[in-house]
């Protein structure tokens, strides 16, 4: 094993590794910066010998990327991988956080004692399901790290430093705390602030936390960046061991009552009472969210039926599809889809392992099912409580929306004579930030109202919210109202399909399509960077057949001087208007990823009736735009690996091009030959890293599929060309017999 020896007869060495890694000299010493730090300074003693062993594995790529910087703030809060160094999760970058964060409330609450915190977390375990520290064998403290044990590290921390948390009951091994009902506790308890401790939707490999105030609300730049600046300046982390904190009164346990009054809260959202309830199939994702959803859907008389396989709080995600619990990817909650035809549902929801996001699943009339995307679920509800005039409340007052939500909102608004905030920027600390803005001072951008005077918030990626007591998005009471609405359709022999399309008919057919391009580590952040800048200062004439009317930068002087590198981050957004359409390219600011969304105005472009036509032009417009984004970094992609799910970051979709294409080539006879069991344990080993701890034909059985046919169209040889149709069915059985 490397001792830890000298810093000067290691950085050398480091030096030279990290150099061949990375051009970018800013980033190498900032890596050997911090990694002196973590291998000197008493602090972090705990993964010295982890951190060494990356160095005598020679695992500098990762070593760079895990030391090149701390976690950053993104939209919501702090998130990335489980591991070692301060641009990981762990326990210590946890701490150092939530030590900066108690720093900072005394600042601004001073030195008295006692002070409430509200402490949440959700169900996930790290096992490092994609094999990244291999190289460390049975020595990885970091396996089996939770949620849980993240949370009540932070709960010492609060309590060392004076503190009063509240947590759910440390006695049940089921009782966790969703982003909305945090966000709730805080506000309900007049809390100073809180945490949660989750990385919302993502993988089961990363983590994070988000930290809120006393609003029960995430802060906004330049706020978010003060609190960071306390965070990174810590030098002393003051904790009280648990059960001493406990005895004395320093950790206590949340009142059931402040949950009684989450549910009486959402109940309150109802606009009518109904003779009968419908039965209503429900998923959390192996997450949170039974106790918001489910419980406020069962108080409300629903007859909630649980997808167990999905309902067991497995923090590994091992029964949801591609170990993604995200509503925003249809797959997630497809599962549930045969729960709800045996039991005669009509509407299957899903939440993330937070709870804040909203996943709908809706039985169509020739009796299939439609997954309803997030700007589908804002649409309907918003066109049920302000438009509709046969089933809805027809309420008047304040819609709130994010940038890349659909401008339908904008219309339904102006149909119904509410005031609308559309063009916030992306996050739903933003939209809280509103609310503060109209209770504090009765306004907000030219807008007078007070938080009351709300209808709906909502962001496209499925956050909806529907009263200010919540300052987060909160999945119960979108799934309420959908409840409320969907038993009047039933009554009717209606379908909410239908219902969405004839709403979206009638304020001007717009259609919406999303696609990602994910890029990790250096090599994708600093990708990420070339492509934002190079469509900055040479824009694009036209997407598609669709030429550009205007470009808007949300970096430039017209929207201000930027407040933070926080905000700076908020505002890396480019907008496109072309006619009858819009496009927005934005980093992510929770994942290593760059988002696109197309927003089509149907009337104006296909036609005024025609939803499939609009539907299709949004989703050939999206895709116009991240082929043009890949060009801007020098890659062309084949029509098959473009078929690969967004989620495969582009190293993979080159992989697929470069490399795997060939091998196939090359395997195909041999392939064919073989049984069928023995060639699909060839493609699941091939391509293990494509399933990143699940089964990689999941993510990839489309994309065989299109290159087995591509590769058929191209040869002249009659005998590799059989030998692809072999694998081609083959690979197509297994996709209609999960499992095998």
């Amino acid at each position: 094993m490397l001792s830890l020896g000298t810093w000067e007869s290691l950085s050398p060495q480091l030096l030279v590794e990290f150099s061949r890694v990375s051009q970018d000299k800013n980033v190498v010493e900032s890596a050997l910066n911090l990694l002196k730090l973590w291998l000197q300074n008493p602090l972090y003693e705990r993964y010295r010998s982890q951190i060494l062993a990356h160095i005598e594995a020679r695992k500098y790529d990762l070593l760079l990327d895990c030391f090149y910087q701390l976690v950053p703030f993104g939209t919501g809060g702090r998130r990335g991988r489980v591991g070692y160094g301060p641009n990981r999760v762990n326990d210590l970058t946890v701490s150092l956080s939530v030590q900066g964060h108690c720093n900072y409330l005394r600042k601004a609450f001073g030195t008295c004692d006692s002070l409430p915190i509200v402490i949440a977390f959700d169900t996930r375990i790290f096992r490092d399901i994609s094999n990244t520290y291999d190289f460390l064998g049975s020595v990885n403290p970091l396996l089996n790290l939770t949620s849980r044990a993240l949370a009540y590290k932070a709960c010492e921390i609060y309590a060392g430093n004076g503190f009063v948390v509240r947590i759910p009951d440390p006695q049940s091994e089921t009782a966790y705390l969703s982003t909305p009902e945090l966000s709730f506790s805080i506000r309900q308890l007049n809390a100073v602030g809180g945490v949660n401790v989750s990385a919302s939707h993502n993988h089961p490999d990363d983590n994070g936390f988000k930290f809120y105030n006393r609003d029960g609300a995430q802060d906004i730049p330049p706020k978010d960046e003060e609190l960071a600046s306390y965070m990174n300046d810590v030098l002393e982390i003051r904790r009280m061991v648990f059960d001493v904190a406990r005895e004395r009164g320093h950790i206590l346990v949340l009142d059931p009552g402040v949950h009684q009054a989450y549910i009486s809260t959402n109940l309150s959202l109802r606009t009518k009472e109904l003779a009968k309830s419908i039965p209503v199939v429900y998923t959390p994702l192996s997450g949170t969210g039974d106790s918001t959803v489910g419980d406020v859907l069962r108080a409300a008389g629903y007859d909630v039926k649980l997808y167990g396989p999905q309902a067991n709080y497995d923090g590994t995600f091992a029964n949801v599809p591609f170990r993604l619990p995200n509503p925003e990817v249809p797959e997630a909650a497809r599962p549930a889809i045969r729960l709800a035809e045996e039991q005669g549902a009509c509407v299957v929801f899903s939440t993330d392992p937070d709870a804040d996001r909203l996943g709908v699943y809706a039985l169509t009339r020739q009796l299939g099912w439609r997954y309803l995307s997030g700007n589908d679920i804002a649409a309907i509800l918003t066109y049920y409580l302000v438009l509709d005039k046969v089933y809805g409340p027809r309420k008047s007052g304040l819609i709130i929306k994010t940038l890349v939500t659909s401008r339908v909102l904008e219309d339904m608004a102006r149909q119904g004579n509410c005031q609308i905030i559309p063009d916030l920027l992306v996050g739903f600390k933003y939209i809280a930030d509103v609310l503060h803005n109209l209770e504090a001072r009765g306004r907000y951008n030219g807008i007078t109202a007070s938080p009351q005077d709300m209808i709906i918030a909502a962001e496209e990626s499925h956050g909806v919210l529907l009263t200010p007591s919540i300052r987060d998005k909160d999945s119960a009471g979108g799934a309420l109202l959908l409840c409320e609405l969907v038993t009047q359709l039933c009554e009717a022999g209606a379908y909410l399909p239908d219902y969405l399309d004839a709403a979206l008919i009638e304020c001007g057919n717009y259609a919406n399509a999303t696609r990602s391009i994910v890029m990790r580590g250096i090599k994708g952040t600093a990708a990420i960077k070339e492509m934002m800048s190079s469509l900055r200062t040479a824009a694009p004439e036209r997407f598609g057949d669709l030429e550009v009317l205007a470009k808007t930068d949300y970096l430039s002087d017209e929207f201000g001087p930027l407040k933070s590198s926080t905000d700076e981050l908020s505002r890396n957004l480019l907008l496109f208007d072309l006619e009858g359409a819009r496009v927005v390219i934005r980093p992510s600011g929770t994942e290593p990823k760059v988002k696109i969304y197309s927003d089509v105005e149907g009337r104006k472009l296909v036609s005024a009736t025609d939803r499939s036509a609009a539907e299709a032009m949004a989703r050939m417009l999206v895709d116009a735009v991240f082929h043009t984004c890949l060009h801007r970094i020098g890659i062309t992609l084949s029509p098959s690996a473009s078929v690969l799910p967004d989620h495969v970051d582009l190293d993979l979709r080159l992989d697929f091009d470069q490399n795997f294409r060939a091998e196939l080539l090359n395997a195909s006879q041999g392939l064919a030959s073989s049984g069928a069991t023995e060639l699909l344990e060839w493609f699941r080993h091939r391509l293990s890293a494509y399933g990143a701890g699940a089964d990689p034909l999941e993510a990839t059985g489309q994309a065989l599929v299109h290159l087995c046919e591509s590769l058929r169209a191209s040869t002249s040889d009659p005998q590799l060309h059989q030998a692809l149709q072999v694998i081609q069915e083959r690979l197509v059985a297994a996709q209609e017999q999960p499992g095998t």
